[in-house]
């Protein structure tokens, strides 16, 4: 119990929208809003479907706004940066043109 504890301590959301390079990712921060939000409208979409409305469309948008949002988050963490590509210096690029 200790162990979980400890590790759940260390959660930063700095971390969890950045990418492997550790640099702010911005289909990472989006997905995170997105989610957020499509949740926020799906318990509001079945608050309307119980007291108000009994309409579904709001729950089903909210679906596949979430949708979105999940795929923005794995985008992030299907897209590496490449580290095989060279660099091409001053004196190269003279030597090419």
């Amino acid at each position: 119990m200790k162990k979980i504890l400890e590790q759940i301590n260390k959660f930063s959301f700095a971390q969890m929208t950045s990418n492997e390079s550790g640099k702010t990712s911005a289909s990472g921060t989006m997905g995170v809003l997105i989610c957020t939000v499509g949740t926020l409208c799906f318990l509001l979409g079945c608050v309307d479907k119980l007291f108000i409305s009994k309409d579904i469309d709001v729950i089903t948008q909210s679906i596949m706004f979430v949708g979105i949002g999940v795929s923005l988050l794995g985008v992030r963490k299907v897209t590496a940066p490449n580290n095989n590509t060279k660099s091409i210096d001053a004196k190269d690029s003279e030597s090419l043109g």
